[in-house]
């Protein structure tokens, strides 16, 4: 076997490694042949009209030839004459022939050499042209050499970039350059083959030649003018390349220029002609919006059939929907083909729309081309905006005659585009009224400085309102009288042209115009938007693109009233009920609605109190069987937190002796879903406004003592994510700054900051006030009073508020750190009082297992030791609910939950009460030994006995030393350990 020297190279061959990559090379492979073949058979196609013209042009040249270069040998039968002639002449005394000049001679000279030099410029181009068909047979047969597509690959990326670099384009496009200069060198010569024969045909080939010259020069100008324009000459790229090349330098000289104008660097002047066309007819402009529209235009006109239409139609969503939400890119367009008289899109998609109805389509056929048809329509319908045009996209339809009856296809397009229709009504209304508006304005100035306006464009504007207002289905609530001003009546009185007349008659239709109040506006689009929701509810699935839909008609929506809408609660009420009836394990159209439909009740004051009892028993109904936290929490995501909680707290004493335990299930399941500590599935985003009478709540058994813990827990947690210190602060700054009273805006921000960070810190005071704590000055926490109400008065009053309010707020900022360090031992006095509970005969509370393990035992954590009463109290109630007589077990998992939980871990520091530790061994040793070391896991009882040991040091640190036996004194761990 022959060895490779070191000095021999080692041959790089494709490995299996490159297998993989076959299918990638592939794409390559089918993406360079089309783009590779497509050039080389252009180049063969034009080479071969180029050797018909250079080989019929070379013959007619020669022809020429022929004749020509005899006039470059001298003419023997002339010269001949000439010397007889002489002799006569000499003989007879008559005037001899006369001799050929030699201007004569010049231009036959000049004559051959032009057409020579035109049949050698011929010549090369066809050798040229037949060289480039060999060259481009002999590219392909090389790319098609072997079959691995990698190989294949490698070869047409070699084959090409070598195209490039050796220039071929430039070689190709120099041979009809060759052709055009032969062509321009023979008509020269025909110029100076003719002047010595006639002047005159002389004149008309050289007017022909300059005609020739000037039109080649043109057509070689106008592409570096005009990116559109089609003609083009090879000379073309070659002034491009000097012009470009000459504007680099200029940039590259003057540096000064260059910083000043730097966008002079993105001319398209300094790329490719081909690049420069491209950027010129991609940019966004007027000149391309106009070619756009033409050619969409252009488009509709050809499609005959329905067939053809059916994909245009398809292609219309999106234009004006896509994956980043609303396109505006494209509205212009659009709107072009509807308003267009001849293409008229609206018209021709209800054509579209009622083919289907012919009988003539298969069944999936028809489907698909309706469900295109209806996508279409809807996005349509999304284009209208409020304070835009008067004339809305859906107005190009005549009516809702050509939808197609529901069905399972359909049927949950058909409530969207209904819902859009009545919005694009209102849009136009609204948009007419504004139009109208601006233009009375207008007329008022125009009359003020004695002209007259055009009554008849104000007249129509105010009958194609009145037309469209007729439509609405909601046109009660759009006012048309002021007084005894009517418009309808307006728009058919007969006004004079003069001056007085015209000036009445705009300032009357002006005062009902602008009397129309905005909150009609808002009536109607609150009305559009349940008309829609009450129809979404009917369906078993949620109607098609339903919350693009409901946040379009929502758009610029101000608080409702309640009693203007009507029937809001009936709605709501039967809405919750199919929501919990349907019992959907994930979130569906029903819970959206119910989110869209609750925040209505937050905005509206003076609710009447059956109505708001009505919507808040829903509400409970709903939180106490939907068995989905994402979904309750979708519904409340927009509501005002704290009015729900109170609303539900409120129904506690008002509600029906047997309804309060639903009730108070309610409230658990609300405070279950208040932000904690945890991380279960689904959180709600805050808290509500808590307050000192929070804890003055008392739900019915078995819910109380879950109820109560959760929020005293939560109390806690809201506390200390809150940045009462910084607020207080910089509320103490602002009434400082302000000596006297004032409406500062800072001051009045500051004041809103406070206003629940205050509450907060008044339910931390009744959270604490109620039982004892163990802090440096062995103070108790005092109740906070309520914060001075801010009035601007008189300055005597302002100045009295001002002394009480740096009072109110120095109060707090010295309360605030006796709060922080009691956060810890308030925990664990909440914990303590929640297993209290856990202790009753009657069993644990509701969910106790839940409430412990997801708000309670994950910020179970002291670290210093609480108040002894406190210590004492936690190991009474921890051996109490070892020693419950009855459901053992769910007091055993209760027990082991407890001893899980961050309060036992890392030596407890927490615990230095002697009586507290015994407690807590008995109940560990007698109790929970069992249950963690027989049949808990190694885990366990590993940590079981972790727990026992450190209880077990912390006892014998309460032993005299003496007493210790001597092993153990010099062995045992200190108490610091």
């Amino acid at each position: 076997m022959e060895k490779t020297t070191p000095e021999a190279p080692i041959p790089v061959v494709d490995t299996p490694g490159d297998e993989p990559c076959a299918q990638i090379w592939s794409v390559y492979i089918s993406e360079a042949e089309k783009y590779d073949k497509a050039l080389v058979d252009s180049w063969r196609g034009n080479m071969n009209g180029m050797l018909i013209f250079a080989g019929l042009f070379s013959a007619i040249l020669t022809a020429f030839i022929i004749e020509s270069y005899k006039t470059l040998q001298p003419d023997m039968q002339l010269l001949t004459l000439m010397h007889i002639s002489q002799q006569l002449a000499n003989s007879t005394g008559t005037v001899p022939m006369p001799a050929p000049g030699p201007q004569q001679f010049t231009t036959s000279l000049v004559c051959n050499i032009l057409w020579f030099i035109s049949l050698g410029l011929s010549l090369a181009s066809a050798m040229t042209a037949t060289l480039v068909e060999q060259w481009a047979r002999d590219f392909l047969q090389r790319t098609e050499m072997l079959p691995s597509p990698v190989k294949r690959a490698r070869i047409f990326a070699f084959l090409y970039y070598g195209l490039q670099r050796f220039r071929m384009h430039a070689v190709v496009g120099v041979i009809p350059l060759l052709l055009h200069m032969s062509l321009l060198f023979f008509f020269a010569g025909l110029v100076a083959f003719l002047l010595p024969v006639n002047n005159t045909v002389a004149y008309v080939a050289a007017a022909l030649l300059a005609i020739i010259f000037l039109l080649y020069g043109a057509m070689s100008v106008l592409p570096l003018i005009r990116f559109d324009c089609p003609y083009k000459t090879p000379l073309s790229n070659i002034l491009w390349s000097i012009r470009r090349y000459s504007y680099l330098s200029i940039l590259r000289h003057f540096r000064s220029y260059r910083e000043k104008h730097q966008s002079a660097l993105d001319s398209p002047h300094l790329h490719s002609m081909i690049d420069a066309m491209v950027e010129t007819a991609t940019v966004r402009s007027d000149s391309r919006e106009e070619r756009d529209q033409r050619a969409l235009a252009w488009t509709m006109k050809s499609l005959a059939d329905d067939d053809e239409l059916e994909p245009f139609v398809t292609g219309i969503p999106n234009s004006i929907w896509g994956p980043q939400g609303r396109r505006r890119k494209y509205d212009n367009l659009i709107r072009g083909l509807l308003e267009d008289p001849q293409v008229l899109l609206g018209s021709r998609i209800e054509h579209l729309m009622l083919s289907c109805e012919s009988g003539l389509l298969e069944p999936n056929v028809k489907s698909r081309r309706q469900i295109s048809c209806l996508k279409a329509i809807w996005c349509l319908g999304m284009m209208a905006e409020k304070n835009s045009w008067p004339v809305q996209p859906l107005f190009f339809l005549q009516g809702s005659r050509f939808l197609p009856p529901p069905t399972p296809n359909t049927a949950q397009y058909l409530p969207s585009i209904s819902a859009l229709a009545e919005w694009n009504t209102l849009c136009s209304l609204h948009g007419h009224v504004e139009t109208l508006s601006a233009a009375l304005r207008d007329g008022e100035i125009t009359l003020a400085d004695g002209g007259l306006p055009d009554m008849a464009q104000y007249r129509r504007s105010l009958e194609e309102f009145l037309s469209q207002r007729r439509r609405c289905v909601w046109l009660y609530l759009i006012p048309i009288t002021s007084g005894e001003l009517d418009l309808d009546e307006l728009s058919k009185r007969d006004v004079p042209l003069t001056l007085h007349a015209s000036s009445n008659w705009v300032r009357q239709v002006s005062q009902v115009i602008n009397g129309i109040p905005p909150a009609c506006w808002n009536g109607v689009q609150y009305r559009v938007l349940l008309s829609f929701l009450q129809q979404s509810v009917e369906l078993d699935s949620p109607p098609y693109e339903f919350e693009l839909t409901c946040k379009t008609i929502q758009t610029a929506l101000a608080p409702v009233d309640i009693r203007a809408v009507g029937h809001v609660a009936v709605t709501f009420a039967d809405t919750m009920r199919k929501a919990v009836g349907v019992k959907n394990p994930s979130i569906n159209h029903v819970d959206v609605i119910l989110g869209i439909l609750l925040p209505w009740f937050d905005t509206t004051r003076d609710i009447e109190l059956d109505v708001l009892n009505h919507v808040t028993d829903s509400v409970i109904e709903y939180v106490n069987n939907r068995d989905l936290n994402e979904a309750i929490c979708r519904v409340l995501q927009d509501c005002d937190l704290t009015r729900v909680w109170n609303q539900v707290i409120a129904r506690l004493s008002t509600c029906r002796q047997d309804f309060k335990g639903a009730v108070s299930k309610a409230m658990w399941h609300l405070a279950a879903l208040f932000p904690g500590l945890s991380s279960p599935d689904a959180r709600l985003s805050s808290w509500p406004r808590f307050n000192g009478d929070t804890l003055s709540v008392i739900p019915v058994a078995p819910y109380s003592a879950s109820v109560m813990a959760l929020i005293k827990t939560h109390i806690l947690n809201a506390y200390e994510e809150a940045e009462i210190r910084l607020h207080l602060q910089a509320l103490d700054t602002q009434i400082l700054a302000n000596e006297h009273r004032s409406f500062s805006a800072a001051l009045m921000t500051e004041l809103r900051k406070i206003e629940n960070d205050w509450t907060l810190m008044a339910a931390v005071c009744s959270l604490l006030h109620s039982f004892v704590t163990k802090g440096q000055t062995g103070r108790p926490v005092q109740l906070l009073e309520s914060f001075p109400t801010y009035t601007v008065q008189t300055n005597p009053a302002y100045r009295d508020w001002r002394v009480r309010a740096r009072a109110a707020v120095h109060d707090a900022i010295e309360l605030i750190p006796r709060l922080d360090r009691r956060m810890e031992e308030a925990r664990l006095v909440v914990a303590t009082q929640f297993i209290q509970a856990c202790c009753d005969d009657t069993g644990l509370p509701y969910r106790a297992l839940d409430t412990f393990s997801d708000s309670l035992m994950p910020i179970l954590w002291v670290s210093n030791p609480p108040h002894p009463d406190n210590q004492k109290n936690f190991a009474a109630a921890l051996r109490s609910l070892a020693e419950t007589p009855e459901i053992m077990q769910d007091h055993l998992r209760l027990l082991q939950s407890l001893v899980g939980s961050p309060l036992f871990n890392d030596g407890l520091p927490w615990l230095d009460d002697r009586q507290a530790i015994l407690t807590i061994k008995s109940v560990l040793q007698t109790y929970l030994t069992a249950a963690f070391g027989d049949g808990g896991s190694a885990a366990q009882s590993r940590r079981l006995e972790d727990i026992l040991n450190w209880l077990e040091m912390k006892e014998r640190s309460f032993v005299p030393e003496f007493l210790l036996p001597h092993d153990q004194n010099n062995a045992g761990p200190s108490r610091t350990n």
